[in-house]
């Protein structure tokens, strides 16, 4: 297999934690790739048309994109105790701290996308509202 991978996106980091924690990183290759928002990557956009990180690409040929569906996969490659149970309330409790994390790492690119403006460029109005809701996170973990 082989990761799509930049030391830059915290998804990426998200899929490498999962990955050490159950025990299948030695299982795949990661290959930097990078992206930005004005230069598709041509290699990326063949296997995956988003052209984001993380893509994983099986040894099969076809390819996994999104870091939710990434870390459910890997979690079916080990024999320990699952990240994801399978039903219940468990799962559902899994997925919502998962998709907590994941809105989480979004207002925080946000954020640091706002904050690399320059003070004239920044909307102050955003970066408030991006400091409410990571505080509202915070009280919740």
């Amino acid at each position: 297999m082989k990761l799509h991978w930049s030391p830059r996106s915290p998804f990426v980091r998200k899929v490498m934690v999962c990955a050490y924690e159950t025990g299948v990183a030695d299982r795949f290759e990661c290959v930097r790739t990078p992206v930005a928002m004005d230069t598709p990557n041509l290699s990326l956009l063949r296997d995956n048309p988003l052209s984001k990180l993380p893509t994983l690409v099986l040894d099969d040929g076809s390819a996994l994109f999104d870091s939710s569906v990434i870390c459910e996969y890997l979690d079916t490659l080990h024999g320990g105790a699952p990240l994801f149970p399978a039903n219940g309330s468990e799962r559902f409790r899994a997925l919502q701290q998962q998709a907590f994390a994941d809105g989480l790492l979004d207002i925080y690119l946000l954020w640091r996308q706002e904050r690399n403006k320059p003070p004239a460029q920044q909307r102050a109005q955003w970066l408030a509202a991006f400091s409410v809701k990571s505080d509202r996170f915070a009280r919740r973990i």
